[in-house]
């Protein structure tokens, strides 16, 4: 089930944002989280829908290791894919 994001969750997408617009060729001037479910493997697979634009949301998929920091030397996140062109009401 999705649910809004906590202070911790929304600060590792937001780490991360870099990643997901060098894999669209982009950039964007509004990249708000807004809801995640998260699936424990071997770290955390998190699907979040990230507001882009007035009303356009993307779909991202990561792999966030235990103990990721989101800071230099320590393992990084792994951008699995990215969905553009969906609306709130897309499920996740």
């Amino acid at each position: 089930m999705a649910r809004p994001l906590n202070k911790r969750e929304k600060a590792i997408v937001k780490v991360e944002k870099n990643k997901v617009e060098t894999y669209l060729g982009t950039t964007f001037t509004v990249y708000d989280p807004v809801l995640i479910k998260i699936q424990v493997v071997n770290g955390e697979n998190f699907v979040v829908k990230i507001l882009v634009d007035n009303e356009e949301y993307i779909h991202v998929k990561m792999n966030v290791p235990f103990g990721y920091t989101g800071k230099e030397g320590g393992e990084p996140a792994s951008l699995i894919y990215v969905h553009t062109g969906k609306t709130f009401d897309d499920k996740l």
